[in-house]
């Protein structure tokens, strides 16, 4: 290729005269990953020889030379033992501690390939200096791209060096199972140099002192040590390495979670970093990890000691009081740590259903928190959208059963109402009316039991809630058909979508004696009947409750009627996949969809309600616009 030639020339120029000669980028960034792809790989060898003799001797910007690098490097073919037989040898440590952002940058795009072989890793592993030279770049450069890489580039080496041993990840939480026994990980928590290097970055105790990180670099390398914790679950962080070191930095027996954890940051006066440290707290809440030992919280599996699982609980208790009882604390805190709490205790709640109504105190305190703030809400500030996110994000992550009223408390779910219609109030109450998701926690001690108790009562909180606001449906699909706030009309159709789909459960036929005196019992289907102000039993599924008035006279005669269009757009909106109209149109067409799953069910399990998936079929051949837009095809309007 003349290409090739051209640029081998130019750089053996450069090499020539490195002071004198520059580097012309626009030549080199002709180079891009289409041509790299089919140059013969013995000219990718020379260029990349080439240019790493250039490295070491250039006088200038580099950025260009190590671009160009990236680039030849950057196919799956190109081996670390390639790497490794570049002449002159890659001396990866004087490239990680480069002061070029670029030279980093590209000795870590070299040092990556070893992360798709166990081998590689191990080669890595075998060369301390450049490990620590790695740890020191990802935690103290202040270069985000840079740390970003590095970050990248560790963790691949240490999940390269437990693939032969069964090492897993769960892709939803990006976290990942490794049983720690790597010639890498022995490495990095081993070696007491670099283990001891990540507590030394880290710790606030030497901040500024003989040429350590600034106290605010420092939060830079604790946010970044948290990243990485985060995703990684094995002995070698939760359990001591070397007392020694530990020790040093007040860690008594919980390893380098501990530390990070409990030790590391100086939350009262960082409130930035306390935000991190509460989003790790939420982090370590979710599938996967150690949150609770038996009967206790427990933030993380840090420690079997009394005297750690009692720091545990108090940071427990401590994370959620910025959401329960914001005003005991600074203003400050109160607002940059509100949302933060709120989503640490939706989360906590989420995942963990059972063990949060074990302590009623917190449930009480969570009730009486939403209703303060809810009761507050004007219909003004529902119509112009001034929501109460974070607290809307805890009432639809507590368990159902807590929601339903109480002789002696209200529910903060029947504080929201479907008019004005409100994007946010509607996906909640799609949320709590829908039922659990088949999701539950490994500590929970009879997980199928909580399901069914929340699918019970999603069902409970659906009729009460319709017996209190018995015009529900009306404005739900007069919302679903203003196209013109779009977010608003596909919240309500996700609310419809979350009644066809629901799953829910019957509630128990007698009152058992034992179950009556739990805090949060579940009415029996005679005392819901009561409550609902009706004799004959309720629809047990969505899909009944739909088909049954009120939702019939309104519900399914919206979804069969033809999808709103705008008439100032081009063709209407038909087929304008980017357009508000076709958009609201395809989410109704998808309700249409799970309704027709629905019924098939039911018939097949009846023989009842044939008639109607005749009818809906119909309406479903005609696509997602529903044909003639003139029926029913202006648009809503608010009604102001």
């Amino acid at each position: 290729m003349d290409l090739i030639a051209d640029i081998r020339s130019h750089i053996s120029e450069v090499a020539s005269d490195p002071a004198g000669k520059a580097l012309d980028p626009r030549l080199l960034e002709k180079f891009d990953g289409q041509v790299t792809e089919s140059i013969p790989e013995a000219d990718r060898d020379v260029l990349i020889h080439q240019l790493a003799g250039l490295l070491p001797t250039l006088q200038q910007d580099p950025t260009p030379a190590t671009s160009l690098i990236e680039i030849l490097v950057r196919p799956a073919s190109y081996t670390f033992a390639r790497v490794l037989d570049i002449d002159p040898p890659v001396d990866f440590t004087a490239g990680l501690k480069a002061l070029f952002p670029s030279i980093n940058l590209v000795t870590l795009s070299l040092l990556e390939k070893a992360k798709f072989k166990s081998s590689d890793a191990g080669i890595v592993a075998g060369k301390p200096e450049v490990v620590a030279a790695l740890i020191e770049l990802w935690l103290s450069t202040s270069n985000t791209a840079v740390s970003s890489k590095a970050h990248t580039v560790l963790l691949g080496l240490l999940i390269a060096g437990e693939r032969d041993q069964g090492a897993t990840t769960t892709s939803s939480q990006d976290r990942y199972d490794l049983p720690a026994q790597s010639l890498m990980w022995r490495r990095v928590f081993r070696d007491k140099d670099i283990y001891e290097s990540i507590f030394r970055i880290c710790s606030l105790t030497n901040a500024g002192h003989n040429g350590e990180l600034s106290k605010r670099d420092k939060s830079v390398a604790q946010a970044r040590l948290l990243d990485l914790l985060v995703k990684i679950d094995c002995e070698s962080i939760r359990r001591p390495q070397m007392p020694e070191v530990e020790s040093r930095y007040g860690v008594k027996d919980g390893g380098l979670m501990e530390f990070a954890a409990l030790k590391m940051v100086g939350y009262e006066d960082d409130v930035l970093m306390h935000m991190t440290l509460i989003d790790f707290f939420a982090d370590l809440l979710k599938p996967g990890h150690s949150v609770i030992e038996t009967g206790d919280f427990a933030s993380y599996q840090l420690s079997s000691r009394s005297y750690e699982k009692q720091q545990l609980r108090a940071i427990h208790a401590r994370t959620s009081s910025y959401y329960l009882e914001p005003k005991r604390h600074s203003s400050v805190d109160s607002t940059y740590l509100y949302g933060r709490s709120a989503n640490y205790l939706a989360t906590y709640c989420s995942h963990h259903p059972a063990h949060f109504l074990s302590s009623q105190s917190v449930v009480d305190s969570s009730i009486t928190r939403l209703l303060e703030v809810l009761n507050k809400m004007t219909p003004g500030q529902w119509a112009q959208g001034s929501t109460p996110k974070h607290d809307l994000h805890v009432l639809a992550s507590l368990p159902r059963q807590a929601l339903l009223p109480t002789p002696t408390s209200a529910s903060p779910l029947f504080l929201l109402s479907a008019k004005p219609p409100n994007e946010d109030a509607l996906q909640t109450l799609a949320t709590v009316f829908q039922g659990p998701k088949n999701e539950h926690s490994p500590i929970d001690h009879t997980p199928s039991d909580t399901e069914s108790q929340q699918a019970s009562a999603a069902r409970a909180l659906y009729w009460l809630y319709l017996d209190q606001y018995p015009t529900l449906w009306q404005h739900v699909t007069k919302a679903a058909e203003t196209v013109a706030l779009k977010d608003t009309a596909l919240a309500a159709i996700a609310l419809i979508n979350a009644i066809v789909t629901a799953s829910w459960a019957p509630l128990p036929s007698n009152t058992n004696p034992e179950s009556n005196q739990e805090p949060y019992a579940l009415p029996t289907e005679t005392q819901l009947s009561s409550k609902c102000h009706t004799s004959q039993p309720l629809p047990p599924t969505g899909l009944l409750a739909i088909l049954t008035p009120p939702a019939l006279e309104t519900v399914l005669p919206y979804l069969l009627r033809p999808a709103q269009t705008f008439s100032n757009l081009v063709g209407g909106g038909k087929g304008d996949v980017e357009s508000a109209a076709y958009r609201v149109a395809a989410a109704k067409y998808d309700v249409l969809v799970s309704l027709k799953s629905r019924l098939q069910e039911y018939v097949a399990e009846t023989g009842e309600l044939q008639e109607v998936v005749g009818v809906v079929n119909k309406r479903l051949a005609l696509g997602p616009m529903g044909g003639n837009s003139e029926v029913g095809g202006r648009i809503g309007t608010l009604e102001l």
